[in-house]
């Protein structure tokens, strides 16, 4: 699911299976690491069916993201693989984060965890980081 181009998406906020179709569909892009703006051109902070329109942001080729989870809230870092210094940026806050508890996890094309993984490559697409909870 790789956008050539941006993508525009549009509902009528009184129409209940358009406001459905597209949530979901909006949804699915940001999963996979797309960035999300409103009509203005801002960055979608939180979903609401008043929005009306959304733009879908199109990645560079190249790009790749990790999606670090914490309880301050999700981080994104993206990295051009064909670009030396953020590909090394990328491994090592990959390493600074399994050297701090968390573990990490390759990510599916659906957006959802696949399998986990112990070393960075810097050809995979997507990454989730999620940190060590405490069992009681």
């Amino acid at each position: 699911m790789e956008l050539a181009m941006d993508l525009r998406i549009v509902w009528d906020k009184n129409r209940l299976r358009e406001i459905d179709e597209a949530k979901a569909e909006i949804m699915k892009y940001k999963r996979s690491g797309y960035e999300i703006l409103l009509a203005d051109g801002k960055p979608m902070e939180k979903w609401s069916p008043f929005l009306e329109e959304v733009v879908i942001r199109a990645k560079k080729l190249g790009k790749h993201v990790m999606k670090i989870l914490s309880e301050k809230g999700d981080e994104r870092l993206v990295w051009d693989k064909e670009d030396g210094s953020e590909a090394k940026q990328a491994k090592l806050k990959f390493v600074e984060l399994i050297k701090n508890g968390y573990s990490a996890y390759s990510v599916g094309v659906d957006g959802k965890k696949n399998r986990k993984i112990e070393e960075f490559d810097v050809d995979m697409e997507e990454i989730l980081m999620i940190p060590a909870t405490v069992k009681g």
